[in-house]
């Protein structure tokens, strides 16, 4: 059951508030339907207005995005009481209706049907949580759960809805024209880019400042002596006292940590600790004695040391260079600074120059390095690791439970039995993608085990016959399309496992013959799916038909196809004339 429990708990929160804001923004469905469909929550918050700060003004008419026939998106701002606008936010999704303002009534727009999935409290209603940081404060990758910027000392109460279907316009893994306006109209007028928080389309938040802190500093103060202070100034919004306050405080040094100390705050908010010797490192935590945890800090290193350099351009170049190798290809240009050091300066001490010191950093760095090459399966092969490569990639596909896409440019004959025999499930999917590079003249005796003479046969007879042998054995459902036109060719080679993408730097056919590097995508999912629409335009193996004008040769170096010698004549006389002229040839 969806919770629409009473906002009466959370009393205790809301004193010292009067007004709250309502950010909200609607899918209009479009008027063309016979039956005239309600709004759609798209998504709304809720901001309590801390004490001092005037409400804003409600904008003449709601901003609108039109999407031709398939709708718009509307947003509004609208001023409530604390008391309605929390009312508002715990209305259960089948009785919600568009917020009613506090002044300026709009029948067009004011208190009708929205339409809303249901939502779930995260955390459970009436807690409120702040955002848990990260511990690097260089680590991008890992961001907040909440997709505000941090604005102060705010808690957040969220309602996610369920999963739902939305307009075209709306889809955040699309890349259409009306995709991109959609969401950068959003981020625009809601503050929120719905590409990377995509749980949050129909859903809402509740964003309650806390009612006597503003902000919290904390820095170091060293001594002469060696000695330092840590110092924390809580610092209360005016007009407000600090009262019920608690700062848990913890120290670290080289991934050590050295102390964890609950301190009250006083009324002037200084909190001061003192050290015998430098602070490496410090993060807090403030609660209050009824309203919880107000703000977490994991431990960060203190910024002791900054290099500054200035750079002069004494000139700029213009570059122009042909985009691609083919004889009539246009001309890019760009641009080149050329730069000059000015001056380099360096200001505050290092707090440690020791050489065990340094010891300590680089082996840090060092594990957290082959960490993540173990975690995204690092892995390099060298020119004499054939047989090591074969089973590396056997072992990705006898993983799989679910299904298994390769894509590579040369895959053929021979690959079904170097790999595909490795799959222990029947249930598991298989999907390729090969391209016309891979077909080739190879002899009969290399197509499979049970040839028994030398006449030629091309590699498509070929792989269509390896195919017939593991089907004949397999149960497993499985396909392989030929990539021959622009919409479906690739270049790169890819292997997912149940979703899983590993990018291979060598194709199947040569993989550990020469260096090359296999690695595991941090995101496979994104690439899969460009993947997968190449597959669709691609062509069904059985209707794949080979061009006129004979079949390429096999390469005894390299194990991949060889332009015919015509073809290499004009290859060779293209060299000698500049890059404007050389033939469209994979060079890799």
């Amino acid at each position: 059951m969806e919770s629409t429990i009473s906002s009466a708990p959370s009393s205790k929160w809301t004193d010292g508030f009067e007004h709250a804001v309502v950010h909200i923004a609607v899918v209009v469905p479009p008027k063309s339907t016979s039956e005239q469909l309600p709004l759609r929550l798209l998504f709304a918050s809720v901001w309590l207005l801390a004490s001092g700060r005037q409400a804003p003004s409600r904008p003449l008419k709601p901003y609108i995005k039109r999407f031709n026939k398939d709708g718009a998106i509307a947003v509004d701002r609208i001023v409530m009481t604390v008391d309605e606008a929390i009312q508002w936010y715990r209305t259960s999704s089948e009785e919600l209706h568009t917020p009613l303002p506090l002044n300026g009534f709009r029948s067009a727009s004011d208190g009708k049907p929205l339409s809303a999935c249901r939502l779930s409290d995260f955390p459970s209603w009436p807690v409120l949580g702040v955002p848990m940081e990260s511990e690097d404060i260089a680590q991008k990758s890992e961001r907040s759960t909440i997709p505000f910027r941090n604005l102060g000392i705010i808690r957040y109460s969220r309602r996610i809805s369920e999963s739902q279907e939305w307009p075209s316009f709306l889809d955040t893994a699309g890349r259409s024209k009306q995709c991109e306006e959609a969401l950068q109209f959003l981020e625009h007028h809601m503050h929120v880019d719905f590409r990377e928080y995509p749980e949050y389309l129909g859903g809402m938040v509740l964003a309650v400042p806390d009612c006597d802190v503003h902000s919290v500093r904390q820095f170091v103060d060293p001594k002469e002596d060696g000695s330092e202070s840590l110092y924390f100034h809580v610092k209360p919004h005016p007009s407000r006292k600090l009262q019920g306050l608690s700062l848990t405080v913890m120290e670290g040094q080289q991934g050590m940590l050295t102390s964890f100390d609950k301190i009250p705050v006083p009324e002037d908010g200084l909190v001061v600790i003192e050290r015998p010797s430098p602070i490496h490192s410090s993060g807090l935590v403030l609660t209050h004695t009824e309203r919880g945890v107000l703000l977490q800090t994991p431990i960060r290193t203190f910024l002791r040391q900054m290099n500054m350099r200035t750079e002069v351009i004494e000139r700029r170049v213009k570059i122009s260079a042909p985009e691609t190798d083919k004889k009539k290809s246009p001309v890019t240009e760009y641009f080149s600074d050329k730069k000059t050091l000015a001056s380099s300066q360096t200001f505050g001490d290092a707090p440690n120059t020791t050489d065990a010191f340094k010891r300590l950093l680089d082996a840090k760095n060092e594990r957290l390095l082959n960490y993540s090459a173990k975690l995204y399966d690092q892995k390099w092969f060298t020119a004499d690791q054939r047989k090591e490569a074969l089973k590396h990639i056997r072992d990705k596909l006898k993983q799989a439970n679910l299904s298994i896409f390769i894509a590579d440019p040369y895959f053929s004959a021979n690959q079904i039995s170097q790999y595909l025999f490795a799959i222990e499930r029947d249930d598991v999917k298989i999907q390729i993608l090969t391209s016309s590079s891979a077909f080739k003249k190879i002899k009969v005796s290399e197509a499979g085990p049970e040839s028994d003479n030398e006449a030629p046969l091309d590699t498509h007879q070929a792989l269509l016959r390896n195919l017939a042998t593991f089907q004949a054995s397999h149960r497993n459902s499985i396909q392989i399309k030929v990539a021959n036109t622009e919409n479906s060719l690739f270049h790169d080679r890819f292997i997912a496992v149940d979703n899983r993408v590993w990018m291979i730097g060598s194709s199947l056919n040569s993989i550990g013959i020469r260096p090359t590097l296999a690695m595991r995508i941090p995101h496979g999912e994104k690439i899969l799916t460009h993947l997968i629409d190449l597959y669709n335009n691609a062509v069904p193996l059985n209707d794949f038909k080979i061009p006129k004008g004979g079949l390429k040769k096999s390469c005894a170096h390299c194990g991949r196809a060889m332009v015919d010698e015509k073809e290499a004549q004009i290859l060779q006389g293209a060299k000698t004339h500049g890059a404007q002229g050389t033939q469209d040839v994979d060079n890799d």
